[in-house]
């Protein structure tokens, strides 16, 4: 029967015989081509008549409109290629105009226009496909047919259709939301172009664009544009992952690391620097131009130790670990390399030293051991060793810590190692051993562990502190005495400040005795007059009982000023023994009222100013202080010892004006935010700057031997500081000088 049709070779389309049994009974050899590829797998139902296969034919799609005939008991499957027919199909109905408008003209123009177009969706990576505003299949360019080929399942007999390929487009859609989405768009999105993605269930996903089609303002179709964006949707995911790992690896300058990833490769700093070399010449020649094939083994270790020359010509070694990790699902090779050509030249030293560290170990004369922490066994010691324990060191090779070292303090000796080995950092323990005659002696046992072929071991050096501690103890008791020698000196400090005070409350007695002579002199004096009157009013007849009455009325006003003026001094020495409140203005008030006397028989001039927030008259003069409506210069402490310091500075001020022609104290009161200042200044030429900063010292004195005792503004600077918690200074003005006395205000 072959025979019968051997003509069907002659012809280039596929033909098919198909026998009774519904096997293949004969082929041409287009047939046999398309075949072997894997097309045309699925054909041979007698009720299909008329049939469209799409096949893969040398890269592209291609279309083939299969045609059955019946020879007898076989069926004659002969197939044309209609790929361009259907490409071509958007001639018509993309561009479609009113029917009964059509020219042979007009018509020629928009074949050739859509000819065009054609060529451009040909020549698209993206898959396209048109379809008619009725959903009819308009156009499909290869790179759909492409996209959509490996989801064929059997011929389709309706190619006028878009609705076949919108159900492959479906099948392909992992997430089976695919119709869904079209009808959304079709619906709700019809006006105007929408994107979307989708992806398949091969892994690849796409972008997907609708485009609506107009005619004179009237919709015609859709456009449907499908673009792979699976690699680019990788490179994110790599992008992402691969960006924090890379900020945290591009800062490194101690370790290079070198990353290749389906031929994307990143260096950083660190092995630019190792290397020696340019960041373009890595990333184009790759790690392995300069450290060999070797540093891509990721085999078991994976770890190799590799000599390099830099292009400077230094030799340098560098430890290379190789790796592999999952990106994107892809296998990325990650190297780092450190370069170890210090610690490789370190080792090399440290053979070389060996022996020098051994005679150094042997013959010194400090007591060493080592010894290993598990067992606790000694592994070595040297000579000065085995002459302080009085055993040779072979023997103290076989023995144990434990073994020389009391039992009392050997579990802390435990405890203490197993800290050391934990944290890797030495330290100093004292503990007693037993030492050569069996001698119980205190040692410090400094241990730091080393490390020598991957075993750790515990390097002592011991220290005899028995004469150290006997030292220690005998300083003990030295200082328990010392304690109660400054107890005592303490003590007897404390009776020579309260000597100082009373010798300093006996030399303001002396300033006082004065004052009240010189307040009484004047009324002694009146009293005197009053008295010799007496007796002349007498001789004279003039003793009436007027002139007695008026005598007594004078004298007991006499009397009562110079008893008034005893109260103010009994007053003023009184010591206060708690804190008050008292007003910093009365307080200058009360002293004035004791000096005032003195100052006038020197011609010394004294002025008061008070510059509270509410003082309307801030000047006054010294004979009678006024107080303003709202006066508040009000602080806590006690007030007659403030009162003895304000006594001191106005008696010194009083001595230095002795001689000087302008003879001048001017006392302000001043708030200096929550602080009061009181200023005392005068004309008195100021003080030395060779010994401004040594007034304030006890004993020390510019009055000369028999002039003051020194400790007048010693005591009132204790006074100031420690018990009214402020502060007092001195400094030079250009007359004078000035105290200033701060106190913290209190506030109602």
């Amino acid at each position: 029967m072959s025979s019968d049709f051997k003509l069907f070779d002659l012809l280039a389309h596929p033909i098919a015989v198909i026998g009774s049994d519904s096997e293949i009974a004969y082929s041409n050899k287009e047939f046999k081509r398309l075949y072997a590829a894997g097309n045309f797998s699925s054909f041979g139902r007698e009720d299909d008549t008329r049939s469209l296969f799409f096949c893969t034919d040398k890269g592209e799609i291609k279309c083939y409109l299969a045609s059955v005939s019946r020879d007898g008991e076989n069926h004659i499957w002969s197939f044309s290629d209609v790929t361009s027919l259907v490409n071509r199909k958007i001639m018509v109905e993309t561009a479609a105009i009113d029917e009964s408008k059509i020219t042979d003209d007009n018509l020629r123009k928009v074949i050739e226009k859509n000819k065009r177009l054609t060529d451009v969706l040909e020549a698209m990576e993206s898959g396209v496909m048109v379809e008619g505003e009725s959903g009819s299949l308009v156009h499909l360019n290869n790179s759909f047919l492409k996209m959509v080929s490996p989801y064929f399942s059997e011929p389709y007999s309706d190619p006028e259709n878009a609705a076949f390929y919108h159900r492959l487009l479906a099948e392909m859609d992992l997430s089976g939301m695919y119709r869904e989405k079209t009808d959304f768009i079709l619906k709700e999105k019809q006006d105007r172009s929408y994107s979307d993605e989708f992806t398949s269930k091969d892994g690849r996903t796409f972008a997907r664009i609708h485009v609506p089609l107009y005619m004179d303002g009237k919709p015609k179709g859709h456009l449907w544009r499908f673009r792979d964006i699976s690699v680019k949707k990788q490179m994110e995911a790599f992008k992402n992952e691969l960006e924090a790992m890379i900020t945290a690896l591009e800062s490194s300058v101690m370790v290079g690391l070198y990353l290749d990833y389906e031929g994307f490769r990143f260096a950083n700093e660190g092995l630019l620097h190792i290397l020696g070399v340019g960041r373009d010449d890595v990333l184009k020649h790759g790690i392995s131009y300069y450290l060999g094939d070797r540093v891509y083994d990721t085999g078991d270790p994976g770890e190799h130790i590799i000599a390099y020359y830099s292009p400077k010509g230094r030799r340098i070694s560098v430890h290379v670990i190789s790796d592999t990790m999952k990106i994107a699902g892809k296998t990325a090779e990650i190297i780092s390399v450190i370069d170890i050509t210090d610690k490789v030249q370190l080792q090399s030293s440290l053979k070389k030293n060996e022996a020098k560290f051994r005679s150094f170990f042997a013959d010194n004369t400090a007591v060493m051991l080592v010894f290993e922490p598990d067992t606790m066994a000694l592994v070595d010691a040297n000579r000065a060793a085995a002459e302080y324990y009085g055993c040779p060191i072979e023997q103290l090779r076989l023995k144990k810590m434990c073994d020389l070292t009391v039992h009392t303090s050997h579990g802390d000796c435990l405890t203490l190692v197993g800290s050391i080995l934990e944290n890797r950092r030495g330290a100093k323990i004292p503990v007693q051993q037993y030492t050569a005659g069996g001698a119980v002696r205190d040692v410090e046992l400094l241990i730091t562990p080393v490390e020598i072929d991957s075993t750790v071991y515990m390097f002592i050096i011991v220290e005899d502190v028995s004469q150290r501690l006997k030292y220690q103890r005998e300083l003990e008791d030295i200082n328990k005495n010392l304690k109660y020698i400054v107890e005592d000196e303490i003590a007897k400090r404390r009776r020579n400040e309260e000597l100082l005070m009373e010798k300093m409350r006996l030399a303001e007695i002396g300033e006082m005795i004065g004052s009240i002579a010189h307040q009484w002199r004047q009324p002694l004096n009146t009293l005197a007059i009053l008295i010799q009157d007496i007796q002349d009013a007498r001789e004279f007849g003039e003793l009436t009982g007027d002139y007695i009455r008026d005598v007594v009325a004078n004298s007991m006003q006499q009397i009562d000023y110079m008893s008034k003026t005893v109260d103010d001094f009994r007053d003023f020495f009184k010591p206060s023994k708690t804190k008050e409140v008292f007003d910093v203005k009365r307080s200058v008030e009360q002293v004035l009222s004791i000096v005032r006397a003195q100052l006038i028989n020197n011609s010394i001039t004294c002025t008061v100013t008070c510059s509270c927030e509410n003082s309307g008259q801030p000047i006054m003069d010294s004979e009678k202080l006024t107080y303003c409506a709202g006066h508040d210069m009000k602080v806590k402490g006690y007030p007659n010892e403030f009162k003895q310091v304000l006594l001191n500075l106005i008696s010194n001020s009083r001595d230095a004006l002795t001689g000087r022609s302008e003879r001048r104290i001017d006392i302000s009161i001043k708030r200096n935010g929550d602080k009061i200042r009181l200023d005392v200044e005068d004309t008195g030429g100021g003080i030395s700057a060779e010994i401004l900063d040594r007034i304030f010292d006890p004993y020390f004195t510019t009055k000369g031997s028999t002039g003051g005792t020194g400790i007048g503004l010693y005591m009132s600077k204790g006074i100031i500081e420690s018990n009214m918690n402020g502060s007092l200074a001195v400094e030079n003005t250009d007359k004078g000088c000035r105290f200033s006395i701060f106190m913290d205000r209190l506030i109602d």
